[in-house]
C-alpha cells in the first residue's frame, strides 16, 4: 500500500463575511480491493479509524492517516447498503445495515458482531440512523415503511406503513 502527502485545509472568508473552511484531498491511499466494488467509506469523528463497505458484502477498516488495515467485519449475506460509527458513549462500535433485512453492530477492535437486529419477513433495509435523548432509538428504511426498534431490548416499536408508496432508502 503506497500513501500520498496530507489533507489541506484552506480558509476563506464567503460575500457574507463568515469564515468557511474547504477542505481539499491532498493524500491518496493506494489500495487494491481486485474486482470488489467500493459502496460507501465513512471516518470516524477523530479521524482515527476509516470504514470501507464492499460488494463482497464486507466491511474493511483502516487508518485514514496511513492507510493502515486494521481487519474485517463479515456476516452479511447481501449488499450492504450504509455504514456507521456509534455516538461516542460507544466509541468501539461500527453499524451496517444489508440487503439481507439485518442491522448489525460491530466491535471495530476484534471485528466481531456484537448485535442484530432482523426486518420482519427478511425486508431489505436501506438506511438507519440512531436517535431520541440517548440514542437508543433506531430508525430503518425497509421497502415502502419506516421502521422504529429500541436498541436496547431489540423490540419494534413503531411501523410506518402508509406513508409512502416507494422504498424508503434515506432515513437521517
Amino acid at each position: 500500500m503506497e500513501e500520498g502527502t496530507e489533507m489541506e485545509v484552506e480558509e476563506c472568508v464567503s460575500q457574507n463575511g463568515n469564515s468557511i473552511k474547504r477542505f481539499g484531498l491532498k493524500n491518496s491511499i493506494q489500495t487494491n480491493f481486485g474486482d470488489d466494488y467500493v459502496f460507501q467509506i465513512v471516518p470516524k469523528d477523530d479521524w482515527s479509524l476509516m470504514a470501507v463497505s464492499l460488494s463482497t458484502n464486507a466491511v474493511k477498516l483502516y487508518s485514514p492517516v496511513t492507510g493502515q488495515y486494521y481487519g474485517e467485519c463479515k456476516g452479511h449475506s447481501g449488499t450492504i447498503n450504509c455504514i456507521s460509527f456509534s455516538a461516542p458513549s460507544t466509541p468501539h462500535v461500527l453499524h451496517s445495515c444489508s440487503s439481507d433485512g439485518t442491522i448489525r453492530a460491530w466491535d471495530t477492535r476484534s471485528f466481531h458482531q456484537v448485535s442484530s437486529i432482523s426486518a420482519p419477513s427478511s425486508q431489505e433495509i436501506f438506511s438507519f440512523s440512531f436517535g431520541g435523548s440517548t440514542d437508543n432509538l433506531l430508525a430503518a428504511g425497509c421497502n415502502s415503511q419506516i421502521l422504529f426498534w429500541d436498541w436496547r431490548n431489540k423490540k419494534q416499536v413503531a411501523c410506518l406503513e402508509e406513508s409512502h408508496v416507494d422504498d424508503v432508502t434515506q432515513v437521517r
